[in-house]
């Protein structure tokens, strides 16, 4: 498999070449850099093509809500690439392993001699690139891969020792240096092919397996003019109060693009152009709302890093494998579906799980708290909670997830130490003071204000019961306690 880079070889263009572009997580046309090499490449048209694999997808708890996303933009990206003369083919097959010989036959029906695609870093979908590879070029089609996932590739920030970091800071540190020194400027759009003689395939309305129509799709409308609609619309008018209000929920004060990037709906380079376009084309140093954000897209980069560096955060394992076993998760399945349902008694543990199910998203705040009570105030293996939420998160992301679920739980890279545990109580008073965010999403405490909105038991019994609010399912004083010495004793 060849790395060409950001260069196409001079070596292609004396070739009549008609590439197909495998897109997978990169549903755009702008700044795709397989896309965009291929089509430079080209000499007789250009094919995409699209990989629908439900069981898998099932397997690695792809949310409904994500998968109809998925289709959504694939719908626009149809389009797109229609105006530009590429047609889109689609290709099913329960699982990755049938993913060689039916890439392989489309390939063959439109004649196509060549495989183009964007590298992805985990590692059931490093395997698969990989058996895909090797059948096409057993069957002399060249393959080129791209590093298009991430602004820097995954491993080119390295520590002084040459190996991949585990902590955020000093990563953070040599990324930015690394990136001074790169080419990370977007890409533009790929030049119009010569039209070609072969049919494009509609993109199904339904996959089985996976029940649509319930995803708040509105709130993330398909199609790249959207994404950038709304990320312009951050950078010019919330990216400078981003540091101040991105903690409060019942405020409207993140970027919101997030599913785009788990899509590839938008790049990370054109997100990362334009924060450092609103802050002096500086890295950090400048605005404080750019500066954090700029951080957060960092911070992606990092968990992408880990992703391909440590496998075994993909295998449902620890970054930290010596703690996590050892400590000793409770069996609570009330407690766990309690969580699930925001039925905890906690409003803000229940408002967010509430939001999460009747949107597809969680505010980032909101994640940390209710991860933090799940692991920690009622004891759950994380794993649980991991999976919980990427069967129902539109940006459901392992790499994301998953460092967000062991930070919390204090088994992974840059974890918060195990006595660090948010009290849900206090983290409500102080990033939902007005309640906005709770009389949302927990109607039963409608007219309720001040501490007794945040702590409920203040209400008393009677009161609440009337409600139709759930008794409060643990202490967070005392649970606290008790993860602290499930921790301490893990630790000995």
């Amino acid at each position: 498999m060849t790395d060409e880079g950001t260069r196409v070889e001079a070596s292609y263009r004396k070739r009549v070449m008609r590439p197909l572009v495998w897109i997978r997580r990169d549903l755009r046309l702008t700044d795709n850099t397989a896309l965009i090499r291929a089509c430079e490449a080209a000499t007789d048209g250009c094919v995409a093509v699209f990989a629908i694999t439900p069981q898998q997808w099932q397997e690695h708890d792809e949310a409904p809500a994500k998968v109809e996303f998925w289709l959504e933009n694939l719908r626009a990206l149809h389009e797109a690439l229609a105006a530009k003369n590429i047609p889109l083919k689609i290709v099913t097959t329960d699982e990755y392993d049938g993913l060689p010989n039916v890439l392989l036959d489309a390939a063959r029906s439109v004649g196509a001699d060549s495989l183009w695609m964007n590298r992805e870093h985990e590692v059931n979908e490093r395997r698969r690139d990989a058996a895909v590879t090797e059948a096409f070029e057993a069957d002399d089609h060249e393959v080129h891969a791209f590093d298009d996932h991430t602004v820097l590739p995954p491993l080119d920030v390295r520590t002084k020792q040459g190996g991949p970091y585990s902590v955020f800071s000093p990563y953070k540190r040599a990324w930015i240096e690394v990136a001074k020194q790169s080419a990370i400027d977007p890409l533009g759009t790929p030049a119009t092919q010569q039209e070609i003689d072969v049919t494009a395939d509609a993109v199904p309305g339904s996959i089985k397996g996976f029940d649509f129509g319930t995803a708040r799709l509105d709130l993330w409308p398909a199609g790249e003019d959207a994404a950038q609609g709304k990320l312009g619309a951050f950078i010019g008018q919330r990216i400078a109060s981003y540091e101040d209000r991105r903690d409060l929920p019942g405020t409207n004060g993140t970027s919101t693009i997030s599913p785009y990037l788990a899509a590839g709906v938008i790049s990370p380079r054109q997100a990362l152009h334009a924060a450092l376009g609103a802050n002096r084309n500086r890295f950090a140093n400048g605005s404080k709302g750019a500066d954090t954000w700029i951080s957060e897209l960092i911070w992606r980069e990092f968990y992408q890093q880990v992703l391909r560096a440590f496998p075994r955060v993909s295998m449902h394992r620890a970054f930290r494998p010596d703690l996590d076993e050892r400590v000793v998760w409770r069996d609570d399945p009330e407690g766990l579906e309690a969580w699930k349902e925001g039925m905890t008694g906690v409003p803000i543990v229940d408002g967010a799980m509430r939001q999460l199910k009747q949107t597809g998203w969680m505010h980032n705040r909101l994640r940390m708290v209710v991860a933090m009570f799940l692991s920690k105030n009622l004891l759950i293996d994380w794993r649980e909670g991991e999976r919980h939420f990427m069967r129902h998160l539109i940006d459901g992301d392992l790499g994301a997830n998953n460092g967000g679920w062991q930070w919390s739980a204090s088994v992974g890279t840059d974890a918060a130490p195990y006595f660090r545990i948010f009290n849900p109580i206090s983290q409500s008073e102080r990033f939902d003071p007005d309640g906005k965010f709770l009389h949302r999403f927990v109607p039963q405490l409608e007219g309720v204000t001040g501490k007794d909105l945040h702590d409920p038991r203040r209400l008393g019994d009677i009161d609440r019961r009337g409600r139709g609010y759930p008794e409060m399912i643990v202490d967070p004083k005392s649970s606290r306690q008790r993860a602290i010495d499930a921790f301490k004793e893990a630790s000995n």
